[in-house]
């Protein structure tokens, strides 16, 4: 799957916060989807699963929704291990 229209960040656990007021304020303003990508991150950890799935909440109480684009082979296999790569689309870069 690939999306070139909707909002796309880096996405950082360490600024949950600000990432999940950009993302609503983006959702707000009329984009369907969120992509968070997750080729910034040195490994995916415990932390950063769960702010992901937080995010997802949020954004699906919004009625939207939260895909994510990696495309390093360690993160890839974090994200099929925990089983994300089910719940969450995931998208090519464009």
């Amino acid at each position: 799957m690939t999306d070139t229209d909707s909002p796309t960040f880096d996405y950082d656990p360490a600024a949950l916060e600000q990432l999940q007021a950009a993302s609503l304020a983006a959702l707000d303003a009329g984009a369907p989807m969120v992509v968070f990508n997750l080729d910034s991150l040195e490994r995916l950890d415990v932390e950063g699963v769960r702010g992901l799935i937080s995010l997802l909440r949020r954004t699906r109480e919004r009625g939207g929704e939260l895909a994510l684009r990696a495309s390093r082979p360690d993160i890839l296999r974090s994200l099929k291990v925990t089983a994300l790569d089910r719940i969450f689309p995931l998208v090519e870069a464009a």
